[in-house]
């Protein structure tokens, strides 16, 4: 067994196409190299997060669906310490994040969360 598998209860999927629009339109966001975050507030729902990769960033599958299981891989290192917390996060892949260390993309959902004031209260 994974150390992280309880942690993984904590946070849920959007899993419906009205969600990931809804964050998209009363959300904010903020750019970093390797993703897109946008971030709306739910109501007591912890957090919740949508993974897409757009055909843009690259036209096969193969690789689009091994960005999306490293963005996965990503939030789940990241947000499970910030479970007490109420939010829809997308997070849309980029070009670069392609070419990016693990390390990086980490680096790149902590700054972009903490700019948009979401984790300034906690240590990362």
């Amino acid at each position: 067994m994974f150390a992280y598998k309880k942690d993984i209860k904590s946070i849920d999927r959007l899993r419906k196409r009205s969600d990931f629009l809804c964050v998209q339109r009363e959300g904010r966001k903020w750019i970093s190299k390797g993703m897109i975050v946008e971030v709306c507030e739910n109501e007591n729902k912890g957090i919740r997060v949508g993974i897409t990769v757009s055909k843009k960033v690259n036209k096969l599958a193969v690789l689009r669906n091994r960005l999306k299981r490293r963005l996965k891989a990503v939030s789940l290192d990241v947000l499970p310490h910030y479970h007490q917390q109420n939010f829809d996060i997308v997070l849309v892949g980029r070009v670069m994040a392609q070419d990016r260390t693990y390390e990086d993309l980490q680096n790149d959902l902590r700054w972009c969360l903490k700019k948009m004031n979401i984790l300034a209260d906690q240590i990362t």
